[in-house]
């Protein structure tokens, strides 16, 4: 692989020439969260502790993507609506050059996400990019803009989310959400359309959007999609084969050794998030503004009658719950513009699924041969599933987080449950857990940074506060960690 002058240069000042320096894609390479096993990183650290350097940045929800010297972010700036591109030099935090992504709408994204939430990928010579605004670019090393490949503004009602994958000479996005979903794949050289494939309609309940990054493994790339996860051919976007599961596919899969981690969260089967409603008549009591015995829209409160939780998740969240005014048009079946006492009392059934239904749970998936895979499964564990937080496999250990703060420990091999606990960092995680010597690092949406052992217990060596939010998953490479909170850039080690 041929490498760009900058990053020789950075490689040969650093004697990074293995990948101990690169963290070049969402969660490093391989997908796979984990660093150097041999690194020695802080535990503790801070806005006054361990802190190399700290650099402020436009608000972004990214991982950091580092080669060598460079560190390469995204970024948005709500005021002049402006999305770009950010080179970060490594040895000391200042910018080397930003660039705008040519973007001349901006999508529409949760409440809690950003436009910005993509990461970039780098081979050393281009860096990649993706947007939801936008569609792909590449930059040099220098920043100027090497091709871009328009796409149009997303339509997903969410945001994207994803993030792009490099294999070879390809770059792959999904673009998983309706009318029509589809799977991309681009030459990195040009940007020019090597396949596209239209992605199956989910039949699923429920959302039918994905915010899931591909992943490489076994000489494929796996997506996790609403209702399945499928394995692709690089040569020409085949679906190969595909494995029902119970989720909307938000969450990214994690390769492992032999097998593919994922975390198909499924609301409707999680026993901690059951709610019970308080009967018609009292919810008609306290919210039937007008008297006529109905529910409408308007009536509904946004902050009560919850029918769904998700565990673990503070209320001032939007949509972190399931409510009546949330789902009003779901409930509303027979389209009066009310929900009745009978819509009412038929809110339970909103997640019922015939028979067992699809597998949900952390997976353990051991896909062989073409088609659906009825025998793939390996395990799974069905409490305390993170719905956006990948999982990660280190040391023969599956580990998750998910809201509240609960860690979860197992078994690489049988699934079976180490530990299980919290961390002491309530709160939403959208970060996903990543390891290096012998360290377990995981980011709350609070702006805490866990530190956890790699043992068989759950022990807890520090708890470090940055005062912001973190949406992006740290990068653990060489002996530092960088942290990608809501408006800066961290560097901490020793």
């Amino acid at each position: 692989m041929r490498i760009g002058m900058g990053a020789c240069l950075a490689l040969a000042l650093f004697g990074a020439d293995s990948a101990e320096e690169r963290w070049p894609q969402f969660r490093g390479p391989n997908g796979r969260g984990t660093g150097n096993d041999s690194a020695v990183l802080p535990a503790e650290f801070g806005p006054s502790k361990a802190l190399l350097w700290k650099t402020p940045l436009p608000l972004g929800h990214g991982s950091p993507c580092i080669w060598g010297n460079r560190i390469f972010v995204t970024a948005f700036d709500p005021g002049t609506k402006r999305l770009e591109v950010i080179a970060v030099n490594r040895q000391d935090g200042s910018i080397a050059w930003r660039s705008p992504i040519p973007a001349t709408e901006i999508e529409s994204v949760h409440g809690q996400s950003s436009p910005a939430t993509s990461t970039p990928v780098t081979d050393g010579e281009l860096i990649y990019v993706y947007s939801g605004s936008f569609g792909l670019a590449a930059y040099g090393w220098d920043g100027k803009l090497a091709w871009e490949h328009p796409m149009g503004v997303a339509k997903s009602p969410y945001g994207s989310g994803a993030s792009p994958l490099l294999h070879g000479d390809l770059l792959l996005i999904a673009r998983d959400f309706p009318p029509a979903p589809y799977f991309l794949a681009v030459s990195k050289k040009d940007g020019k359309v090597a396949w596209k494939v239209d992605l199956p309609q989910s039949s699923q309940p429920g959302p039918k959007t994905s915010h899931a990054t591909p992943v490489s493994f076994g000489g494929q790339v796996v997506l996790n999609r609403p209702g399945e996860v499928a394995g692709y051919s690089l040569a020409g976007g085949k679906r190969l084969w595909w494995m029902p599961v119970g989720s909307a596919g938000t969450s990214t899969p994690a390769p492992g050794t032999g097998v593919l981690y994922v975390t198909a969260y499924n609301m409707g089967a999680d026993p901690a998030g059951a709610v019970t409603l308080p009967p018609y008549a009292d919810a008609l009591a306290k919210y039937d503004a007008d008297k006529d015995g109905k529910l409408s829209s308007n009536e509904a409160p946004a902050d009560g009658l919850y029918f769904r939780r998700r565990a673990g998740m503070p209320d001032n969240i939007p949509g972190a719950h399931f409510t009546i005014k949330l789902f009003f048009r779901f409930i509303d079946r027979n389209r009066d513009g009310f929900v009745d006492e009978a819509e009412y009392g038929g809110v339970g059934s909103f997640f019922a699924r015939g028979g067992a239904g699809p597998a949900h749970g952390l997976l353990a998936i051991r896909p062989s041969g073409a088609g659906e895979q009825t025998g793939a499964l390996a395990w799974s564990e069905p409490r305390s599933v993170p719905e956006v937080s990948a999982p990660l496999e280190y040391r023969g250990r599956v580990y998750m987080v998910t809201a509240g703060g609960i860690f979860t420990c197992v078994d690489a091999q049988s699934g079976k449950v180490i530990y299980r606990g919290r961390v002491n960092a309530p709160g939403a995680y959208y970060a996903s857990p990543v390891a290096a010597g012998g360290k377990i690092f995981v980011a709350s949406a609070e702006g805490i940074v866990t530190v956890l052992g790699g043992g068989t217990e759950l022990e807890v060596l520090a708890t470090n506060d940055l005062g912001e939010p973190v949406y992006g998953t740290p990068a653990p490479i060489g002996s530092a960690l960088y942290v990608r909170s809501a408006r800066h850039l961290w560097a901490f080690g020793k």
